[in-house]
């Protein structure tokens, strides 16, 4: 399960997941990866996996990414915006 619809489901939000993910973690950067705009680190997606207790993974983060570059190379080949 990808993060945007695991907090959705579990109605938690950008500031409340990073603060269960520790003080070190910003909500910035939870937004970041719940849109799939940035990839959290090994380490970080470790945590994130714990956190929700297996249902979002590694693999999630990747499947996520891979479709952002696939969007982003179909709008360069369609000359729109990503």
């Amino acid at each position: 399960m990808q993060l945007d619809p695991y907090l959705r489901e579990k109605k938690l939000t950008d500031e409340s997941f990073a603060a269960l993910l520790g003080p070190d973690v910003s909500t910035w950067a939870v937004r970041k990866w719940r849109y799939g705009q940035r990839v959290p680190r090994l380490a970080m997606q470790q945590r994130i996996s714990a956190a929700t207790e297996g249902a979002v993974t590694a693999n999630d983060f990747v499947a996520a990414a891979i479709a952002a570059d696939r969007r982003r190379e179909d709008a360069a080949h369609t000359g729109a915006a990503a």
